[in-house]
Order: C-alpha cells, then sequence, then structure tokens
C-alpha cells in the first residue's frame, strides 16, 4: 500500500516538473487518455495490460538511449534497429509474446495489440519535424504523421498531470488492480513455444530490414550516415540537442553539427529544418524549440506502472503465504 506521504513526495516531485512552461508527450500522457477508455471497452480486470500497452511502443526508444552511450554498437544501425521494434507490426508480435504467457491469450493480445495501435495513432497527432511513426511496415517505411499539434501545446500537460494523478489513485487504492489476471501462465508447451517464437522474432526479425530503412532514408539515416554525400540535401532535425555559444546542434549520434541561419537564442532542445552546406555545416531555415521535460515525465510514468505490476505480481503471493501461516 502506498503510504500518504510517499504520495505527498511524488506530487512535489511531479509540481517541481511542472514548473516548465509545457511537457512534452510522454508515458503520462498516453496512461490518462489510453487508460479509462481501454477499461471501459475491456473491463477493469484488463487495465494493467492497457497499461503495458501504453508502454510497448516505447520500449526500443528506451533501449537505444540506455545502449548509444556504451558505444557498443554502430549508432545508425543500432537506430534503425529500434525503429523497426517501434512499428506497428513489433509492438504487435511483442504483444503477442505476452498474450502467449497469459490465461486468455486471444483477448489479452486484443487489448494488447489494440492499444498499441492506439498509442501509435497519438504519437501520430504530433508536428514532429523529420519524425513520425510505422504503421504499415515492412511493406512501407515512410514515416506518418498527421502534425496537428505541437508535443508543447497546453493540453499535452494537462493529460499528463492527470495521467500522474490516475496512476497515483491506482496505487492508492488497490482495489482497482487487485482482481486482474497477471499472474503468467506456463502451463503448456505451446503456449512456451508461441512466446519463444514471438520474442525471437521481436529481437531478431528487426535485422532483416536494416538494409530496406536504409535505402527508404528512414530518419535521414542514410543522409547522416553518409557525410561526403550531404552537401545540398534538405533535411529536418527532431528535438536535437543545441548549443548556442558553439551554435552547434549534436545528433543521436554524438556528431556535432555548425548551425547558421534561424536558430535559438539559447541552448536545449530544438527542431531545425533546412539543407546541408557541407558534411559539418547546416544551413537552417526554420527552427522550434522544445521544453526538455520528456524524459522525466517518463521516468515517473514508468516507474508509478513498474510499482502496479510489481504490486499485483508478487502482493498475492505474500498474502497467500501469510496467510497459510495462520495466526501467531
Amino acid at each position: 500500500m502506498t503510504t500518504s506521504s510517499e504520495i505527498f513526495f511524488l506530487c512535489r516531485s511531479f509540481l517541481n516538473l511542472a514548473n516548465l512552461p509545457y511537457l512534452l508527450p510522454n508515458t503520462l500522457c498516453h496512461i490518462a487518455l489510453q487508460a479509462p477508455l481501454g477499461r471501459t471497452v475491456f473491463g477493469k480486470d484488463r487495465l494493467l495490460f492497457i497499461l503495458i500497452a501504453c508502454i510497448i511502443p516505447d520500449l526500443p526508444w528506451i533501449l537505444l538511449k540506455g545502449l548509444l552511450p556504451l558505444n557498443c554498437f554502430n549508432p545508425y544501425d543500432l537506430r534503425l534497429y529500434c525503429t523497426a521494434q517501434a512499428s506497428l507490426l513489433f509492438c504487435l508480435i511483442f504483444s503477442a509474446a505476452l498474450a502467449a504467457c497469459s490465461r486468455q491469450s486471444g483477448m489479452i493480445f486484443l487489448v494488447l495489440g489494440s492499444n498499441c495501435l492506439f498509442h501509435l495513432l497519438l504519437d501520430g497527432l504530433e508536428i514532429k519535424w523529420g519524425n513520425g511513426v510505422h504503421l504499415i511496415a515492412p511493406w512501407s517505411w515512410t514515416m506518418m504523421q498527421v502534425g496537428l499539434v505541437w508535443p508543447e501545446h497546453p493540453v499535452i500537460l494537462f493529460f499528463s498531470l492527470a495521467g500522474f494523478l490516475y496512476l497515483l489513485y491506482l496505487l492508492y487504492s488497490r482495489r482497482n488492480t487487485r482482481n486482474c489476471p497477471m499472474r503468467p501462465n506456463f502451463s503448456g508447451k505451446t503456449k512456451i513455444a508461441a512466446a519463444i517464437f514471438f520474442l525471437s522474432c521481436y529481437f531478431f526479425a528487426p535485422l532483416f530490414f536494416l538494409k530496406q530503412m536504409e535505402k527508404a532514408d528512414t530518419y535521414n539515416i542514410h543522409t547522416l550516415r553518409m557525410q561526403d554525400e550531404r552537401p545540398g540535401k534538405p533535411l529536418a532535425f527532431d528535438r536535437v540537442h543545441y548549443f548556442s555559444q558553439q551554435q552547434t546542434l549534436q545528433t543521436f549520434a554524438g556528431e556535432r553539427i555548425i548551425v547558421v541561419g534561424s536558430q535559438p537564442a539559447s541552448s536545449g532542445r530544438v527542431s531545425f529544418r533546412g539543407r546541408f552546406l557541407t558534411p559539418t555545416s547546416f544551413l537552417s531555415t526554420e527552427h522550434h524549440y522544445h521544453r526538455d521535460g520528456r524524459d522525466l515525465a517518463t521516468l515517473i510514468g514508468l516507474f508509478l506502472t513498474c510499482t502496479l505490476l510489481l504490486q499485483s505480481l508478487l502482493l498475492p503471493h505474500f498474502q497467500i503465504a501469510k496467510k497459510n501461516q495462520g495466526p501467531p
């Protein structure tokens, strides 16, 4: 049971985060939009699976952020690999692996798969230069986005706060998750074989699509990799680190590129559109400054969600053990 003092500490931490003018879309925002609706459609006993589905499309990007600093893999190949895993197809494959371990595999796959699709559709509503979602991969690696609102729109802050409060409510009032069937089911060889098969596809199949994605210049990977071919090519950078004193941007691979033309006066996360002048300089024709609050808000959402899942998995075992011990 979460104590009131722990809730107060989490609220204070999130309010400190909310001092930023706006929050970028994050796990909390997705949970606020998807969990109540999913609970209405699929029932309250599927709530924890809906929360899991809110995270599945972001797992590859979490993996990318964790592996890039290690310098163990080529950053461009790693980005392509994670891009494949973040597509709808591979989200469904991972959902199938999880569903195979559950007691009602068909229904759980429907819950997970539909909410992964909902997650990607919500992401596609944002304005993101040089970014988007892959809904029909591997048939097409063209990035899709509707581009209705910038990630800093005030509605994002509203739903982020709503998602935070919703997770706290679930933690504080365990009756909402007590009866969720979260215990894995490995009772049959068929289920185990299916789970292993789908997990193997999720981790190994993306390797077969790397060349196809680079040929499509997904996330401008080919342009960034082939420096000699850069001059004159149009490009868009999504939320890269920008350093105002040096007037340079830093790509996800750690490369510094000189920026000339339109650029902000202060350092931070910035989106740029323009074209390469030389292999190491970029002419910005337009820029958009972002408030960099997404990572912390996402960490809060992940922490609270994982706490809920562990609570659902572990507490029943402790309660059963305590009941079997009997009175002292």
